[in-house]
């Protein structure tokens, strides 16, 4: 591929065509759609990603503090366990 060809593709004086964009996504392990989606297409899909992003840390946060909550409980009922079994015996 001739840097001349990637440039003309660049300034939009000319595209790919469909063959060659399936080899370029599958060199660079992508998508045609994603090599054609517009910039516009691309910054909505940043900031759906960047909410996800924010939503699975706050989802982080949670299940930390919740095995946090259940490592604290599994010292009280291990020795519980264990004084109901002495008293059994």
């Amino acid at each position: 591929m001739e840097p001349i060809t990637v440039s003309r593709w660049e300034r939009g004086v000319t595209s790919p065509s469909l063959p060659r964009l399936r080899r370029i996504a599958e060199l660079t392990e992508t998508t045609v759609s994603d090599l054609v989606r517009t910039p516009d297409a691309a910054t909505s899909h940043a900031v759906e990603l960047a909410a996800l992003r924010e939503e699975l840390a706050e989802t982080r946060e949670l299940v930390d503090r919740v095995a946090q909550a259940l490592e604290r409980l599994a010292p009280a009922r291990s020795s519980a366990g264990s004084k109901q079994a002495c008293q059994e015996s």
